[in-house]
């Protein structure tokens, strides 16, 4: 007879046991596994009604069980019935193997779900929705990292990495402990992109925005080799790859758009498009993209590509169901915060400053941002760009007006118009 490999009749029931004998441990066990990790109905419908008398500070033995079970569908038989309740502590020797029976019954709970979320993907196989199929990258990287995002967390455990990482920033002399920009004025002040961090860059059109964030995308992907993944609302990827042509190869931008090229700019082209399609840098021009699809790309190209860097182009173009658009535009962020958080990379946001700051004989902000409370809340980084009063064309300023973890300060850039490209002429 072949053997149910699905679940672990034996650990869902040491599971129960445990939490008959000893009532406390339910805090432990839902804390870890919940009732839709069960196979067996009967062993769910024990561990969702004792969760709820736990909340109701109410005894838990089995006659409390029989008595509370008069409430659900099929009585004491939706658990299994009064023998079969007793028989779950039986089967529990000790209650120190609790968190082998948990750890058994969550992989089981795994597998199972991969053996749905696989029997489905073969299903719809033949779809011609390509989005169907980064859904399923999203699930199965959520499958797979289940075990490892978030949850509780010993202090003792936190204050070892968090001395780790303190020696290692330590022993880089105090210079970029994170992601390298490639700028060394906003390296300095923020230590780099922290992993886990969602920085906001924010300002008027035609400051620059798009055109810094693919400098350092960049510099991230071509001069490190590292993953980059850019989610591109307002521009094609077609643009995109022009700009970076440019940027890369010296060769004036409005050159490359009206093919008005010297014989000495092909040879500097064809390397820089050699060096781009050799880079990482992985691209989606959706036009307005939700924060459900933002997630499954962004898991998408972490699972495929192990990604180190997401930029989003910009927040302001997300669309979400919302009330209001206060409200939308807080799940989009909320969104992008859960994409650094989840995946342990720092995001890049671009968006959008108020009108009226054009208006106005000062420098932008928080509260500029436009529909600035959610923004400014979820944020860890926001740089604000603006070009100081009596500065050249070509001079853009950065005020880091909020570093969760460190300084602010100002960054002074240069423009570089004719290959859309940021410098930082700046020595540390």
């Amino acid at each position: 007879m072949a053997i149910n490999t699905a679940y672990s009749e034996e650990c869902e029931r040491g599971v129960l046991g445990c939490c008959i004998s000893e009532p406390e441990l339910i805090d432990e066990v839902s804390g870890q596994i919940g009732a839709e990790d069960f196979y067996d109905l009967r062993h769910s419908n024990t561990l969702q009604l004792m969760s709820e008398m736990r909340r109701q500070s109410l005894p838990i033995d089995v006659i409390s069980l029989r008595e509370e079970a008069k409430s659900l569908e099929g009585g004491i038989q939706a658990l299994g019935g009064i023998t079969y309740l007793i028989q779950h502590q039986d089967t529990v020797p000790s209650t120190v193997q609790l968190p082998y029976y948990i750890s058994v019954v969550k992989r089981k709970a795994q597998r199972r779900r991969l053996n749905a979320l696989a029997q489905q993907i073969l299903k719809d196989v033949r779809s011609d929705d390509d989005s169907v199929l980064e859904d399923y990258f999203g699930s199965f990287h959520s499958l797979i990292s289940a075990d490892t995002a978030g949850g509780e967390i010993s202090i003792k455990e936190a204050v070892q990495q968090a001395v780790t990482e303190i020696e290692a920033a330590h022993a880089l002399g105090g210079v970029c402990t994170g992601l390298a920009t490639g700028l060394p004025s906003i390296d300095h002040i923020t230590g780099g992109f922290q992993r886990g961090d969602m920085i906001v860059l924010a300002g008027r059109p035609s400051m620059g925005k798009t055109s810094l964030a693919m400098t350092i995308a960049e510099n991230v992907a071509i001069d490190q080799g590292r993953a980059v993944g850019v989610a591109s609302m307002e521009m094609t990827g077609i643009s995109l790859a022009k700009r970076m042509i440019s940027s890369q190869s010296g060769v004036d931008g409005h050159s490359l758009l009206t093919g008005n090229l010297t014989k000495q700019d092909f040879p500097k082209m064809a390397k820089s498009a050699a060096d781009i399609v050799c880079s990482k840098i992985f691209l989606d021009e959706t036009s307005h993209m939700t924060p459900s699809k933002l997630l499954a790309r962004a898991r998408s190209w972490k699972l495929r590509y192990n990604i180190e860097l997401l930029i989003v182009d910009y927040l302001q173009l997300m669309r979400a169901k919302a009330d209001n658009r206060q409200h939308e535009v807080a799940l989009c962020s909320a969104a992008a915060k859960q994409v650094a958080k989840e995946l342990d990379i720092p995001v890049l946001i671009l968006s959008q400053l108020n009108r009226n700051v054009e208006n106005q004989d000062r420098p932008p902000r928080l509260s500029d941002l436009k529909e600035s409370g959610s923004i400014e809340q979820d944020s860890d980084v926001v740089g604000l760009m603006y070009r100081p009063e009596g500065a050249s064309e070509d001079s853009i300023r950065v005020n880091l007006a909020k570093h969760r973890n460190g300084p602010t300060g100002f960054c002074d850039l240069r423009f570089v118009k004719d290959q859309t490209r940021f410098k930082d002429d700046f020595d540390y």
